[in-house]
């Protein structure tokens, strides 16, 4: 592999780096929103003032919230498996 490949490499998976941890931290903003989505729903549904809307609105809050951070978590395990695979080319691109 020449030199330029391995630069076009190199920042390939410093890019695909950056962009994980962005993911990581829609992942995270997810978790939280979906904490805030199971708090809404307990106070609807076993408050002082018990609302069904306000529970309903925080069960759907949490159940979205929840899938988002599955999807972000997907992603997050696809993209460091292929930014290892990028590294372990280049890893093999500069022993030869």
């Amino acid at each position: 592999m020449n030199v330029i490949d391995n630069r076009k490499l190199s920042k390939e998976a410093k890019m695909q780096i950056e962009a994980l941890k962005k993911i990581n931290r829609w992942k995270l903003i997810a978790i939280a929103v979906s904490t805030l989505g199971v708090a809404a729903a307990y106070a609807g549904l076993a408050g002082i003032v018990p609302s069904l809307f306000l529970g309903v609105l925080g069960v759907c809050i949490a159940v979205v919230a929840a899938a988002a951070a599955l999807v972000f978590n997907l992603g997050l395990k696809n993209g460091r498996r292929n930014v290892e695979k990028i590294l372990n080319v280049l890893e093999r691109g500069t022993a030869s």
